[in-house]
């Protein structure tokens, strides 16, 4: 029961945590975790938890890479794949290196292989706490997905050297030659597990559904087994389980790409319990980091071995070192592989500076120190092995508070209301261009369906906008349809094209909307004759061949009105693009009355219209998940307004699904 309670307490202390953040937003959600955890190991509660290191892996990383490795951009990240693998792996091994000759020689109390081993501990970045960072600064997307694919292939070849270090500690013998291949199979083979059971996974659900097994929960629960299962069988095949899983997250990304109406429900469900499930282990990773602080700082505090300023001197020279040693290392290796249009010295600078300050300690290093081990070979205590830790919860916290203050600073923090308006603003952006390319799509056939599918996406732009439309706006256009309708209606008059009482009429009912909305006198005069009542009231009843060739007169000049506002419209259009929220409304309006009064063959059926709708939808869907992905590229919007916006394409597309069932 004490078990269930503090679990209970856990979970409510994440909802907590995002509940401060609301109020505190110059904190990042982590370090508010990770002070509620020492909260928590502060209370009188009977039971306390114990972090298990390789349990820890198991149950937090290996589901949270493997959805790292699901959400990945595939794209960018072979794209940046030289810079991505100078940090993972080039940068990890010069830290282990350097690093490591440089904590012996700064506590010789640490042996050297125990030295190389904390170095490799303190070699990989955190993607969970930049990943919360970036949702208040703006973090240029090139950069991001930099330290994003750095985070996913870094926690293995960090993992790795930390291994064969400790290997080194325990049995006094070193090979480097040993290391290399066995780091090369460990990796190599980790990738490919990962990618062999994803496969053989792929053909199990197969079978499955031949069987007639679509139950979305049966097929939902053998996803979230899958990272375990990979974890494990790399493990215990002697691999890199994390590499595994991450390998297998990017082979997964790809099963969603039949249109199957099973598939698309799958699709939906996943992404909503995996949004609870990563919330939650995000969560949780920090608040059992913050849990083990005391814990893990009590001993050596209180033991008076070393003194506390000193203890404290260590950790700020190893953060230091640690950032320094970053910012060289993408100065002089990283920098000349990125790719810029803008390629000065100051951007150079800030990125390097972005990057260096991005690389936040986390999760694995915590993992890794806490899983050494108690007794060396020969039966005698692990040395310095409290030093050790607590050195790698301090530089935990240390980069955790330096990138949540300083990166910031660096970057430019914007006021949450500015980057609201600028954002509203790019998605505004986005939706227009998909208008614009959706009018390139027009043929006489579809031009009903466009006009709707366009309607649609006109309505979104007036919820969005963030400039004030105004009923000014709004009345001044329908002004200006009344009075070319008024244009048309004296031409027609002057043609004589159909009867005049029915033409007069019309024109007074106009004068009378134009008086209502602009209060002109040019409109007040107009009234309708009384001889030409005194006309209607002698008329002879019109037979039904006469009656129906009256409608066709009037329905032919009501569809040459509505061509002659359409063409109008058209061309306010074109000279000015920013009022599309405005016209287009109302040359949907117009279209609609073109299509109900006309007898041209240009309209579709209803089957046909269905059909060119279904497809210009699509098109616009397609369109807008380009346009999405360009603006989070550019920086115009954050990783979290791209997720909603294709939160929002993916129901809509998930809409056309059912709709074609």
């Amino acid at each position: 029961m004490e078990s269930f309670e503090h679990i209970l307490l856990m979970l409510a202390a994440i909802s907590l945590s995002y509940l401060i953040n609301r109020f505190m937003p110059r904190l990042s959600i982590p370090i508010i975790q990770i002070a509620l955890g020492v909260g928590i190991s502060l209370l009188p509660l009977e039971h306390s938890i114990e972090l298990d290191p390789e349990l820890f892996l198991v149950l937090f990383i290996a589901p949270l890479l493997f959805n790292d490795g699901r959400h990945t951009d595939k794209k960018t990240l072979w794209e940046l794949k030289k810079p991505i693998l100078l940090m993972a792996l080039g940068l990890v091994f010069a830290t282990v290196f350097v690093l490591g000759y440089s904590l012996h020689a700064l506590i010789p109390v640490i042996p050297l292989a125990a030295a190389f081993a904390l170095a490799a501990a303190l070699a990989p970045t955190d993607a969970i706490a930049v990943g919360a960072l970036k949702e208040r600064v703006k973090i240029p997307p090139r950069i991001m997905h930099i330290l994003e694919g750095e985070s996913l292939i870094n926690d293995a070849s960090g993992l790795v050297s930390f291994q064969f270090a400790v290997v080194a500690m325990m049995t006094g013998a070193f090979s480097l030659a040993s290391a290399s291949l066995g780091f090369l199979f460990i990796s190599l083979g980790g990738i490919v597990l990962g990618l062999a059971l994803t496969l053989v996974k792929s053909i199990l659900v197969r079978w499955i559904r031949r069987l007639g097994m679509e139950d979305v929960t049966l097929h939902m629960l053998i996803e979230v087994l899958t990272p375990f299962l990979i974890f494990m069988a790399a493990e215990e095949l002697g691999v890199n389980g994390v590499l595994a899983v991450v390998a297998s997250g990017i082979a997964h990304s790809f099963s969603f790409r039949r249109l199957d109406p099973e598939l698309a429900k799958l699709r939906v469900v996943s992404k909503n319990t995996w949004s609870v499930i990563i919330f939650t282990l995000n969560g949780l990773v920090f608040l059992l980091l913050g849990t083990q602080l005391l814990n893990i700082s009590r001993d050596i505090w209180i033991s008076g071995d070393i003194t506390h300023t000193r203890l404290i001197l260590y950790i700020l020279l190893i953060t230091v070192f640690l950032l320094g040693l970053r910012f060289l290392w993408v100065m002089i290796a990283v920098n000349p592989s990125i790719k810029r249009e803008e390629d000065s010295p100051s951007r150079k600078w800030r990125e390097g500076l972005i990057l260096s300050f991005g690389g936040v300690r986390g999760t694995i290093t915590l993992a890794s120190t806490l899983s050494l081990p108690l007794l060396l070979a020969d039966g005698s205590a692990f040395p310095a092995r409290d030093l050790m830790i607590f050195l790698a919860a301090g530089v935990i916290l240390t980069t955790l508070l330096i990138t949540n203050f300083l990166l910031p600073v660096l970057i430019g923090e914007e006021s949450e209301a500015k980057r609201d308006i600028e954002e509203e603003e790019a998605k505004v952006e986005i939706l227009r261009k998909v208008i614009a390319s959706l009018h390139e799509q027009a043929t006489e056939e579809n031009k009903l369906a466009l006009q709707v599918v366009i309607h649609a996406y006109v309505n979104r732009i007036q919820t969005l906008d963030t400039q004030d439309l105004g009923e000014e706006k709004q009345r001044k256009w329908w002004i200006s349809c009344l009075e070319w309708e008024r244009e048309r209606t004296h031409l027609a008059i002057e043609n004589q094209e159909i009867d005049l009482l029915f033409l007069l009429r019309y024109l007074y009912r106009l004068d009378r909307r134009l008086h209502l909305y602009t209060s002109d006198v040019r409109y007040r005069g107009n009234k309708l004759p009384l001889k030409n009542l005194t006309h209607l009231l002698r008329r002879r009843p019109d037979s039904h061949d006469e009656r129906k060739q009256r409608k066709a007169r009037i329905d032919a000049f009501h569809a040459k009105n509505c061509e002659f506002v359409l063409r109008k419209l058209g061309e306010a259009l074109a000279e000015a693009p920013t009022e599309t929220e405005v016209i287009n409304p109302l040359i949907l309006r117009y279209q609609n009355v073109l299509a109900r009064v006309s007898n041209s063959n240009n309209f579709s059926s209803p089957q046909a219209f269905e059909q060119e709708f279904d497809e210009l939808a699509r098109i616009g869907i397609q369109l807008e998940r380009d346009y999405t992905h360009a603006a989070f590229e550019n920086g115009q919007i954050s990783r979290a307004a791209m997720t909603e916006l294709r939160r929002v394409i993916s129901l809509m597309e998930q809409d056309l699904k059912v709709e074609a069932l």
